[in-house]
């Protein structure tokens, strides 16, 4: 009987995002696999939405950082760290450990790490076995920005389960069309770009449906200066209610790691527009599953508070895989082709079912935890 591969996940499971929300369903599944036995380790507490069947160890509790101590010396044992990896408290525990199978996980800090900790992170690195990437874009980004070996690296696309969405055949011929974007209110988003470009739609029957939160919620607030066709509806708990109540989803982003929104609007077949940048592109085929912008102006700084709002340094290049200078998407060209889209209802059509099917073979649960268990079990014939 071949013997079951150990691993150990160690994750912070008290916030509220996109690496937890993962983690918590690959870990709910995971119950009922019998070829894997997995521990659960964290620091600090467990917020209610990701209490788990699994025992979670707080290494708070100096018992419990022993055995995860444990755990990374042990031979048998495979080590899943999904921590920053610009951390110092992370380079300083990993300093006075020998590590064996140990695995790190990327999904987009490290397009704002500055050269100073830059150094953290090939430590970490030079600690680990692999790197699992969420994106080509984030791959790149190791590559070119920071010396990581490709050798060392696998690229994991995130992927989420189906969401029900009900999806209304004659939406493209209503009077009032409806865009939106959904996630959290920072600048690197570019909600600003599209709160301007509706400033060039006002004779039009086009609406802005804003869902989520944040630092510049308020700035964003009243950068709409009352526009009565920009409507804030806060944070959503469901997203497939802020799906159905749009014809298109803008994702204006000046960086974007991977772009899990542009999954979940492909499952409830929803068109996108977004910015040819970074992770996106893989997502959406441009003129196929969806369209991609070109990102032309200056990044507006002064529209912001510097001190407390970090740009990144580079953003990749889609086509070439490589760094370049980031720009942001001119607010006109966005209402430019905002406007073709409205005009194009068959296109929208078109889109939505061609992103549906792009989706469903690709970003499932059910393809990411097929990923990452493969490359446990290539870890464990290795060692």
């Amino acid at each position: 009987m071949t013997s079951r591969v150990r691993v150990s996940h160690f994750v912070g499971l008290s916030g509220i995002g996109g690496v937890q929300k993962l983690f918590s369903e690959y870990i709910e599944d995971a119950k009922n696999n019998h070829d894997f036995l997995h521990k659960v380790y964290t620091f600090g507490g467990v917020d209610n939405q990701y209490k788990t069947s699994f025992k979670v160890y707080n290494i708070v509790n100096p018992i419990n950082l022993i055995k995860l101590v444990t755990d990374l010396i042990m031979p048998n044992r495979i080590v899943h760290f999904y921590n920053n990896l610009s951390s110092f408290k992370v380079a300083v525990f990993l300093f006075f450990i020998p590590t064996n199978s140990l695995i790190v996980h990327e999904r987009g800090t490290v397009w704002n790490i500055s050269k100073k900790n830059n150094l953290v992170l090939r430590f970490i690195v030079w600690k680990s076995l692999l790197v699992l990437a969420n994106s080509n874009a984030t791959k790149a980004m190791l590559e070119h920005r920071h010396s990581i070996s490709p050798k060392k690296i696998r690229v994991v696309h995130n992927g989420i389960k189906p969401i029900a969405c009900k999806k209304d055949e004659n939406k493209y011929t209503q009077n009032l069309f409806k865009i939106g974007f959904i996630g959290r209110f920072e600048a690197h988003k570019g909600i600003h770009i599209l709160i301007d470009a509706m400033k060039h739609l006002s004779n039009y029957p086009i609406e802005l449906i804003l869902a989520g939160d944040g630092a510049l919620k308020n700035r964003m607030v009243e950068r709409s200066n009352c526009n009565e066709k920009i409507i804030f509806i806060g944070r959503v708990d469901k997203p497939e209610n802020f799906y159905q109540m749009i014809d298109l989803l803008v994702v204006p982003s000046i960086r974007e790691p991977f772009g899990n929104i542009c999954v979940e609007a492909g499952f409830c077949k929803i068109p996108v527009l977004a910015a040819n940048i970074d992770g996106l592109p893989e997502i959406i085929d441009n003129g196929f599953s969806g369209e991609l912008i070109d990102p032309t102006d200056p990044i507006k700084i002064d529209d912001f508070d510097v001190n407390t709002i970090a740009y990144p340094k580079v953003v990749v290049d889609s086509k070439k895989l490589i760094t370049i200078k980031p720009l942001q998407i001119n607010p006109r060209d966005l209402a430019k082709r905002i406007l073709s889209l409205y005009s194009n209802p068959d296109r929208l059509q078109k889109y939505s079912v061609e992103l549906y099917k792009k989706v469903v073979s690709k970003y499932t649960m059910k393809k990411y935890t097929d990923r990452i268990n493969s490359i446990y079990f290539e870890v464990k014939k290795k060692h």
